[in-house]
């Protein structure tokens, strides 16, 4: 009686989804294995889960009166995950018929991410031959019962998501020892838990995705900042980018490509989001190509139209190459701002800016999201279209192993118009709440290590020749906070890994 209750309850007050296969196994030996993100996690599983099983908590958890009262309506087993001997206890659970349900991280995450994950559980799947359940909580982590930092916006009463994946199993690791077995099986575990992750994503666009992050992190949360030293957030992030969508709207059809030519600030940003929540197709173009090179693009990706700013094109001294380019209509954004009307600003303030879902184009995450340039070192560069969903799976790969959240600031001087700069510096950041300091260019070594210690940045993306120059011009304490240095896009030297 008292389950059906704290189930109809905790349905009401979190709006739990269950998504995936809820037909119950009733056969077989069952592993169910989570993700631990909240002392709410062991309720749920016990009321929601489509098979009833006995619940191994760590023996911390009882200590709580209140879950202890919960966890008595179910089947649970407390056990110390570190301890042999407990997991021959949950062996034999197993082994007896009896499912089971297990945190292979055996304590809550205080980053939101997957954190350690013990051997033992996964030496128990092994043991065996359980099937595996993999279950995916979304939500609890924004609760009051949660155990993350202050960085992270909590809620009374969030919504919480139950992803089921499709079943699997781990084999027993051949290994000449047991220890070795248990360690190549809590490697399978971790690549399991990994997968989730990324599997239970979303399906969304690069907008949509904006106003989840914005939902989660609360509008007022300050996000993106650049060389003009203004911090902004979710909110006035999303009113520029509806009232730049909706002017390049004007000029241009559902589905065109666009080209866009600008640097590294905050109105690049908001000009991408703005026309994904309107369907146009940013081309990204590379103004270190030349007149030739950005010809060639265009050309490829029969763009009709390009963006920049004036004062970007004067101060990169790109006016020369930009008035060359042949059958494109130039448009700068200054002169757009004296073209949004009072009927525009009505639109923004009474409908776009409180429900901005209503006001964006009906997009799909398989449509095109944007189109970027090879650098054309093999002949005339080459187009490459990137839907919503390829770029979003990229940052959920990456999500999947590494611990990025609103306790980081990204440093982010990589170009957006290559595919590293715009996928890790931009969109990564928009979709986890991680702020952000875009930076124009990557070559002012002197300037971006100061830039880095001045800001507090977490988070460094940069080539192997960028990030040898920083370390070169650097003062160590320049990097005091820095928790993940990422080189990409060429081959990292030996020389440049032993600097850092």
């Amino acid at each position: 009686m008292l389950r059906a209750v704290l189930k109809r309850l905790f349905s009401l007050l979190f709006g739990v989804r269950v998504v995936g296969d809820t037909a119950p196994m009733t056969h077989g030996k069952v592993l169910v294995v989570a993700n631990h993100l909240s002392l709410l996690d062991g309720v749920l599983l016990g009321l929601f889960l489509p098979v009833r099983p006995t619940f191994v908590v760590h023996t911390t958890v009882l200590k709580q009166p209140l879950f202890r009262m919960v966890l008595s309506q179910v089947p649970h087993l407390a056990v110390d995950p570190t301890s042999p001997m407990a997991m021959k206890r949950v062996i034999a659970l197993l082994e007896s018929g009896e499912p089971v349900a297990i945190f292979p991280e055996g304590r809550i995450t205080v980053t939101g991410g997957i954190m350690k994950v013990y051997d033992g559980p996964a030496f128990v799947a092994a043991r065996t031959g359980a099937t595996i359940l993999p279950v995916r909580l979304d939500g609890p982590e924004r609760s009051y019962f949660s155990r993350l930092s202050g960085q992270f916006r909590r809620q009374l009463f969030p919504r919480i998501t139950i992803n089921l994946l499709p079943t699997t199993t781990i084999a027993m690791p051949e290994a000449p020892t047991a220890k070795q077995r248990r360690r190549k099986a809590g490697e399978a575990m971790r690549r399991l838990m990994q997968e989730m992750v990324f599997s239970s994503r979303p399906s969304q666009t690069l907008f949509t995705a904006f106003l989840d992050a914005m939902a989660i992190n609360g509008r007022s949360a300050r996000l993106l900042e650049d060389v003009n030293q203004e911090e902004q957030s979710y909110r006035e992030l999303l009113k520029r980018s509806l009232a730049i969508g909706r002017l390049v709207a004007r000029f241009t059809e559902e589905g065109e490509n666009v080209g866009l030519l600008l640097p590294n600030v905050s109105a690049t940003v908001c000009t991408i989001l703005g026309m994904s929540a309107m369907r146009r197709v940013p081309a990204m173009l590379n103004y270190t190509a030349g007149t030739a090179g950005m010809q060639y693009a265009c050309e490829a990706a029969g763009v009709r139209t390009i963006v920049t700013s004036r004062r970007f094109v004067e101060t990169a001294r790109l006016a020369a190459a930009v008035q060359a380019i042949r059958n494109v209509q130039v448009v700068y954004l200054e002169d757009l701002q004296p073209r949004f009307t009072l009927a525009d600003r009505l639109w923004l303030v009474l409908y776009a800016l409180p429900m901005p879902r209503a006001a964006m184009r009906r997009t799909l995450p398989q449509d095109p999201a944007v189109v970027l340039f090879t650098s054309g070192s093999e002949g005339k560069p080459k187009g490459v279209v990137l839907s919503h969903d390829a770029l979003l799976a990229n940052v959920a790969q990456v999500r999947a192993v590494v611990d990025f959240s609103p306790a980081d600031k990204f440093l982010v001087a990589l170009p957006l118009f290559h595919a590293f700069g715009l996928t890790c510096g931009a969109i990564m950041p928009l979709v986890t709440g991680s702020r952000l300091f875009l930076y124009p260019s990557p070559l002012h070594y002197r300037i971006i290590p100061e830039v880095i210690y001045d800001r507090g940045c977490t988070v460094l993306f940069g080539t192997s020749t960028f990030l040898g120059a920083y370390a070169k011009f650097a003062h160590p304490y320049d990097f005091y906070r820095l928790r993940y240095v990422v080189s990409g896009a060429e081959k990292l030297t030996d020389e440049v890994r032993k600097a850092w």
